[in-house]
């Protein structure tokens, strides 16, 4: 029986379908297998996604959470008179300081795509606290109603509580009906894997030796206790990194023909690099946070830094800060103006000299005052520091300044008298 009969009996009656699936490229799906499920701990494990949820996590809750109301003329004031503003800016619970609270709600977003709170409340139903759970013991689904609930699993997977949209605070993140979040790890498991695949291998090759693995050869046929002798001895004295350039004792004739193939042929680094590159554009994480710093300069570095405050984090606080404000506050309190804000300016601080030139243009130009920059500092207030400086050389279009007619009136009459004098 030849190859082609060989092949024929093993797909039976499928054997022409095969072959034409493959000619018209169509046997993707039967050759490699797709990515399994994901969860959060074997996703870890990967260096890369660890690194980026940290970045974005530590990021986020690094920044405070103010309330805030808005007066009748515009303008706005800090306030700390409502209980949800020591929830957030203080304690969340009896368990988290308002750092990790916020850490967590990151890590849920960017691992399981929503984050559940269940909302602590006193005998007047007022918010106490807020307490997260963690994503892989919350179930969202709709009851009869079409109303969101979330089950809460115990450690027997079992359904301890049920909370209702009333009792529960839901953040999505991106999400496909606006409701409900995807999971960013279960649409980024190939990536992830990949990645993973990776690093075992390198694993692997420095586990058996970190050299090039070959052949051995032997003249005429081994016997089958110099073949067990030669395997126990090979794992013995030469397998492992330790042993590496031990110089090898072969019996009856034997030879060691190394193979060509090295990790830098296998192109493992750059693949490595590569893989490292996907899992930060899948986070929107840029590779200097991560540290990867091989096309990194002093500038470039400086404006992805300002990016990934735009474009990464100013969209995961707009998220969080509106599911706050429409689930945290009353109707009475949001129509009396109050709401609440991440206070981004601390990660737009830059260093001491711009700092020192932003604040010196702003006093120059009059929308900075000295007790102005001292409150953006943290420094206590100054007397008579809140006044505004004005441009002397600053006129409406088409006016002429007073001081300038005062003084084209005192060069006419200085004129005059000379005249009088005689004085060319």
């Amino acid at each position: 029986m030849n190859v082609f009969q060989k092949m024929r009996l093993v797909f039976s009656n499928n054997f022409d379908e095969v072959v034409q699936r493959f000619l018209f490229g169509d046997d993707v799906e039967v050759n490699i297998p797709r990515a399994g499920p994901m969860n959060t701990t074997a996703a870890m494990k990967y260096t890369a996604v660890f690194a980026c949820l940290r970045v974005l996590a530590e990021t986020a809750a690094s920044v405070p959470i103010l309330l805030y109301r808005k007066k009748e003329d515009g303008d706005r004031e800090g306030r700390n008179d409502l209980g949800i503003f020591d929830v957030l800016h203080n304690r969340p619970n009896e368990e988290m300081s308002p750092f990790n609270f916020k850490e967590q709600i990151m890590m849920s977003l960017n691992t399981n795509g929503n984050a559940v709170c269940e909302k602590l409340v006193d005998r007047r139903g007022s918010i106490v606290g807020l307490y997260p759970y963690t994503p892989g013991i919350v179930t969202i689904d709709r009851d009869e109603q079409k109303r969101l609930r979330y089950k809460i699993s115990s450690s027997s997977r079992t359904v301890a509580k049920t909370l209702s949209r009333d009792t529960a605070l839901h953040i999505p993140g991106l999400s496909l009906d606006g409701v409900i979040g995807v999971s960013p790890l279960a649409f980024s498991a190939s990536a992830i894997q990949l990645g993973q695949s990776y690093e075992q291998f390198g694993v692997n090759l420095f586990r058996n030796g970190a050299f090039p693995s070959g052949a051995f050869s032997f003249e005429g046929e081994l016997s089958d206790e110099a073949y067990g002798r030669f395997k126990q001895d090979m794992k013995k004295n030469y397998q492992g990194a330790k042993n590496a350039g031990i110089p090898m004792i072969l019996e009856g004739g034997g030879k060691f023909l190394p193979f060509s193939i090295n990790p830098a042929d296998a192109q493992l680094i750059e693949n490595k690099k590569f893989q490292l590159q996907d899992i930060a554009r899948i986070y929107r994480v840029p590779l200097h946070l991560i540290q990867h710093l091989d096309n990194a300069t002093f500038s470039n570095i400086e404006h992805q830094s300002l990016e990934f405050v735009m474009y990464t984090m100013l969209p995961w606080f707009r998220r969080i800060e509106e599911n706050l404000n429409m689930q945290l506050l009353t109707p009475a309190e949001r129509r009396a103006g109050f709401y609440l804000e991440f206070k981004v300016d601390a990660l737009l601080r830059g260093d001491a000299k711009s700092r020192a030139e932003a604040y010196a243009i702003g006093r120059q130009w009059g929308w900075l005052s000295v007790n102005d920059i001292r409150r953006l500092e943290n420094m206590p207030a100054i007397p008579n520091g809140d006044r505004y400086l004005e441009p002397t050389n600053m006129i409406e279009a088409g006016k002429t300044p007073e001081a300038t007619a005062q003084a084209k009136a005192i060069f006419e009459e200085i004129k005059n008298l000379f005249a009088e004098k005689g004085v060319a």
